[in-house]
């Protein structure tokens, strides 16, 4: 995957295509919320973040409490 080879916003691409395919990808919102963050994308993260949160995954509400003020 490209973000191995630290190229984070192809990946964030990646990660676009990858929701395009599948909206329920828990995942790869997650995944590309924490690119985002990385990137500099706070709000795009805290969306993401928020999304995979509405999708079950309940480790994304911690890095809400973190990462969103």
């Amino acid at each position: 995957m490209k973000n191995d080879l630290g190229d984070k916003q192809e990946a964030v691409k990646d990660y676009n295509k990858a929701i395009e395919l599948n909206p329920n990808d828990v995942d790869a919102y997650n995944n590309r919320g924490i690119l985002k963050y990385e990137i500099g994308n706070q709000s795009g993260a805290c969306e993401d973040w928020s999304k995979a949160g509405e999708l079950g995954e309940m480790r994304a509400y911690e890095l809400i409490k973190e990462y969103c003020k």
